[in-house]
C-alpha cells in the first residue's frame, strides 16, 4: 500500500529532500506554519481532533485512543513522531501509512506553496519575528522538517475526510507546530526533565510549554503527577474556562492482573480491561486514552464499552517493550530519558526472566545519558555501544565514557543493525536480548530484524 502511485526514484528523491530539511534544525514558532497552511485554505480549521503533549507515554496513549475509536467504526487519523522504519509511519489513517504516491504529490505540492509563501514574504526564518524581525529576509526563509510534515499530515487528513485525528505534539506544546489546530480536547502526559535547551531548566518552565495546548473552553486531561505541575495546569484551565480532568482525582485505573485494569472515570466503571501493551506504566497512558474517550462521549461519539474492550487488547504500538519471540528473544524499547529507562528498568525486573541480558544502547547526545545508563546497564551482563544514523547520536567515545565506570564487559560497534547481529551472535537461547536509549535506535534494529524475516515488513 505503501508504494502506491510512486516509482522508487520519485520517492527516494521526496525522502532526502524531506530528510535534507532537517537541516534547518528545531525552530519553535507558529509563524511559518500557519502562513504556509494559509496557502492550503487552512486544512485544519474545523478538523475534530486530540492533542497530546507530554514528556513520556505520548505515543502509547494515542495508539490505544485511535485503537479504540477505530474499533468503534470511526475514521481516525494518526500523526505521531518520530517513525520507526518507514517515513510514512508519521502519518496514518485507520492504520495505514500514507502512501508513498501520496508522500511525493503532497511534498511537490507544499514545496511550491514554501517558494511562493517566501517570495510573499511570509516565511521567516527565525523562531518568531517579532524575535528577530532585522534578520527576515524572504530568501533565506525555510521551513523545518517538522513544519513540513505536520502540513502534509494536515493536509492528508483532510482529503481523506477522517472523523478524528489523533495528534501528539513534536517537541513542547505552546510553539509547536501542531499546536495551530483547536482540538476537541487536550491530553498532557507525565512531565519530566527534557529538551531543556528548547523549552526550559526547570520543569516548572517545561510544564509551560506542555501547558500551551491548552485551549479556552477545552477540557483538559493529564496523568501529570507533580504537585506543582497539577497547579500550574489548573490556573491555566481556570484563566481559560476549560475544564480540567487529573488523574487519580477525576480518573485513575487499579491494575488488576498481567496487563488487566480497572478503571473508575467520571460517569463510567469499566472492570477487568485487558491491555495489548506489556508494562505497569502503561495502566496509566491506558486511563488517559479512557478519559478521553469519555468526554468524547460527552461530545456525541458512539464508543460502546466492546469497542473500548477490543480496542485496548488489540492496540499495536511498535518499539515500547515489544517482545520478539525466539531463541534469544529480543525486546526492542525506545526509552530515551531517564524517566522512560525507569520505567524499562522496573519492567526488566518484574517481567522478563532470562539467564543473560544483552544490552544493545545507542543515545542521542542532547539526553541525560548517565542517568539512563544509571538504569540499564548494571542490569546488563554485555554492553553493546552503538549510534543510530542522525547527526544529534551521541559518539561511541562519548557512550564509552559514561558506561566505563560500570565495568561491564563492554565493546562497541558502529552501526545499529552490526550492532544487534554481533548481540544475536553472542546470546544463549535463554538470553535476552535488549535494544534501547532511542527510539531511532529501535528504528534501525527493526529493519534489521525485517531485513532477516525475523519480523513482519
Amino acid at each position: 500500500m505503501k508504494n502506491e502511485g510512486a516509482r522508487k526514484g520519485d520517492y527516494q528523491e521526496t525522502l532526502a529532500y524531506l530528510f535534507g530539511l532537517q537541516r534547518f534544525g528545531i525552530k519553535l514558532g507558529l509563524t511559518n506554519i500557519s502562513a504556509l497552511l494559509k496557502n492550503f485554505g487552512d486544512p485544519h480549521a474545523g478538523l475534530p481532533a486530540v492533542h497530546i503533549a507530554g514528556s513520556n507515554g505520548k505515543g502509547s496513549t494515542a495508539a490505544f485512543l485511535t485503537s479504540m475509536l477505530r474499533q468503534a467504526a470511526y475514521r481516525v487519523g494518526l500523526y505521531t513522531s518520530p517513525h520507526l522504519v518507514d517515513f510514512n509511519e508519521r502519518i496514518q489513517v485507520n492504520g495505514v501509512p500514507i502512501p508513498t504516491g501520496k508522500v511525493v504529490h503532497l511534498t511537490e505540492q507544499i514545496r511550491r506553496a514554501v517558494a511562493r509563501t517566501a517570495k510573499d514574504g511570509e516565511l521567516w526564518p527565525t523562531s518568531d519575528p517579532e524575535f528577530f524581525p532585522e534578520r527576515f529576509d524572504p530568501q533565506k526563509a525555510t521551513i523545518t522538517f517538522f513544519e513540513f510534515t505536520t502540513a502534509m499530515a494536515f493536509l492528508h487528513f483532510r482529503e481523506e475526510r477522517v472523523d478524528v485525528a489523533v495528534l501528539e505534539t513534536g517537541m513542547g506544546g505552546r510553539l509547536d507546530a501542531t499546536n495551530v489546530i483547536d482540538p476537541l480536547l487536550s491530553l498532557i502526559t507525565p512531565i519530566s526533565m527534557e529538551h531543556q535547551q528548547y523549552l526550559g531548566k526547570t520543569l516548572i518552565q517545561i510544564a509551560e510549554e506542555k501547558a500551551g495546548i491548552i485551549k479556552a473552553q477545552r477540557p483538559l486531561l493529564t496523568s501529570a503527577r507533580q504537585l506543582q505541575v497539577l497547579s500550574l495546569f489548573r490556573k491555566r484551565c481556570r484563566e481559560l474556562h476549560s475544564p480540567f480532568y487529573a488523574w487519580g482525582k477525576d480518573f485513575s485505573a487499579q491494575e488488576v492482573g498481567p496487563q488487566v485494569i480497572h478503571f473508575q472515570g467520571r460517569s463510567h466503571r469499566w472492570s477487568d480491561l485487558r491491555l495489548g501493551l506489556v508494562g505497569s506504566h502503561q495502566v496509566i497512558n491506558a486511563s488517559l486514552a479512557l478519559g478521553a474517550v469519555e468526554v468524547l462521549m460527552e461530545y456525541g461519539f458512539a464508543v460502546q464499552e466492546d469497542h473500548l474492550r477490543r480496542g485496548l487488547e488489540e492496540v499495536k504500538w511498535p518499539g515500547r517493550l515489544e517482545l520478539i519471540e525466539g531463541h534469544p528473544r529480543i525486546l526492542l524499547d525506545g526509552a530515551h530519558n531517564p524517566a522512560a529507562t525507569h520505567v524499562l528498568k522496573k519492567a526488566l525486573q518484574k517481567s522478563f526472566p532470562r539467564r543473560q541480558l544483552l544490552l544493545v544502547m545507542g543515545v542521542m547526545s542532547d539526553k541525560a545519558i548517565p542517568k539512563m545508563m544509571a538504569d540499564l546497564v548494571p542490569l546488563a551482563d554485555f554492553l553493546i555501544l552503538t549510534r543510530p544514523r542522525m547527526d544529534r547520536a551521541a559518539s561511541l567515545e562519548l557512550l564509552h565514557a559514561q558506561a566505563s565506570s560500570f565495568r561491564k564487559p563492554t565493546i562497541e560497534v558502529p552501526e545499529v543493525g552490526q550492532a544487534l547481529g554481533r548481540a544475536l551472535n553472542e546470546a544463549k537461547d535463554e538470553d535476552l536480548i535488549l535494544v534501547s536509549g532511542s527510539l531511532y535506535t529501535v528504528g534501525e534494529a527493526r529493519a534489521y530484524l525485517m531485513s532477516r524475516g525475523m519480523i513482519p515488513s
